[in-house]
C-alpha cells in the first residue's frame, strides 16, 4: 500500500495484517464526522407585575417675599416757633410693619391613567319557585238562591 493510500484511508504506519486484509478484500472504509443540532425551548426568564408604589422625593421652590424694615431718619430742622405747647401727655405714632410669610401646600395631582376595564355579558337564567294564590270558596247551608257566578274564578 502506497503513503498516500495510507493517507486516504486513515493509515499512517504499518499497519500488519489490516492493511493486507484491505488490499485483499477492497474493503470500504466510511469516514464519519459530527455536526452541530441546535434545539429551542421556551423557557420563563421573569414576570412583570402592575402595581402602584409611593416614592418619595425632595423638592425646592424659590418664592420672592417681600417684608418691611422700618426707617428712622432723624434731620435738624430751623428752629421755628411751634403753634403748640407741650402736652402733660407724650405723643405716640404707631406703624404697622408687614411681612409675607410662605406656606407650603401639598395637593395631589393625575399625572397618567392606567385603564382597566370591564363588560357587560347579558345572559338568560331560568328561575323557578312555587307560589301560591287566594281563590274564593263559598259554602251555603241550607236552602239558599245564590245568582252569579260561583265556580272558582281563575279556575278551569
Amino acid at each position: 500500500m502506497t503513503s498516500q493510500e495510507r493517507h486516504v484511508l486513515g493509515q499512517h504506519g504499518n499497519h500488519d495484517g489490516v492493511s493486507a486484509e484491505l488490499e485483499e478484500s477492497n474493503a470500504v472504509v466510511q469516514l464519519r464526522e459530527e455536526e452541530l443540532a441546535a434545539r429551542k425551548r421556551q423557557v420563563e426568564t421573569g414576570r412583570v407585575s402592575l402595581g402602584t408604589e409611593v416614592v418619595e422625593e425632595q423638592q425646592t421652590l424659590d418664592v420672592p417675599v417681600t417684608r418691611e424694615q422700618v426707617t428712622v431718619e432723624r434731620r435738624p430742622v430751623d428752629r421755628q416757633p411751634s403753634d403748640e405747647p407741650i402736652g402733660a401727655g407724650s405723643e405716640v405714632v404707631r406703624v404697622p410693619v408687614h411681612e409675607e410669610q410662605v406656606s407650603v401646600n401639598k395637593q395631589a395631582v393625575v399625572y397618567e391613567e392606567v385603564e382597566v376595564g370591564k363588560r357587560a355579558i347579558h345572559e338568560t337564567q331560568r328561575v323557578s319557585d312555587t307560589v301560591r294564590k287566594e281563590v274564593m270558596d263559598l259554602d251555603a247551608t241550607g236552602d239558599v238562591e245564590i245568582k252569579g257566578e260561583t265556580d272558582r274564578i281563575g279556575e278551569k
